[in-house]
């Protein structure tokens, strides 16, 4: 199923670049990004929702809790990204710096802190588990819309090639946190995110800006 996904994923990925006229056409690394981000963050949504399961009691508890508050708090992570908007590439930045901090600390520290805290009460264990995922959720969240707003001063044109990669990698990305949860644990499959998430955080650092924004 993995190996159908990926090559489904790399044929959608390639053929329309392939195919679109070349005026029209962004750039392979401006959408690099937005497959990185994407693969990053089914990748950790799928361990995140696993390792909420004992400490939650069921994996239905565990899907509603961590669905709801990563919806929530990237949302609020994507509003709050408007106010800082102006400093671009110094602002993408620090929110993907602060998101790869917090993935590998929960790579190593989240099962262990679950583990003393599972004696609490049903209800502490909810509110415990959505204050956990709230820094991670915002930090997520301000990535898309910021990487957006470059890619729509960089290439104006580009902006549904970006949705439709995320999306394409977002699918991939479902299939491969199993798959390497299986077969090395679902450690390495956090560490996986966190490499996503620094390959676009390399990019952010290193990649071209449209003149005027901060740090470009």
């Amino acid at each position: 199923t993995l190996g159908v996904v990926l090559a489904l994923a790399l044929a959608a990925f390639v053929l329309p670049l392939a195919l679109a006229r070349r005026p029209g056409r962004p750039t392979v690394g401006s959408l690099l990004f937005f497959a990185a981000i994407g693969f990053g963050f089914l990748l950790l949504e799928v361990v995140l929702i696993q390792r909420f399961v004992l400490f939650l009691g069921f994996p239905t508890y565990a899907l509603s809790v961590v669905l709801f508050a990563l919806l929530l708090f990237t949302g609020a992570g994507a509003a709050l990204s408007t106010r800082y908007a102006d400093l671009g590439r110094a602002a993408l930045a620090v929110a993907l710096g602060a998101a790869c901090i917090l993935i590998a600390a929960a790579s190593f520290g989240l099962q262990p802190l679950l583990r003393e805290l599972i004696e609490l009460p049903f209800a502490a264990r909810v509110v415990t588990s959505v204050a956990l995922l709230a820094p991670v959720g915002v930090a997520l969240g301000m990535a898309m819309p910021l990487g957006l707003q470059r890619l729509a001063a960089l290439h104006p044109a580009g902006v549904a090639w970006a949705w439709g990669i995320n999306g394409i990698a977002s699918v991939a990305a479902s299939v491969l946190a199993v798959a390497v949860a299986i077969l090395f644990g679902f450690a390495a499959a956090t560490l996986l995110a966190l490499a996503c998430y620094l390959a676009a955080l390399a990019h952010v650092l290193l990649g071209r800006w449209p003149s005027g924004a901060t740090g470009g």
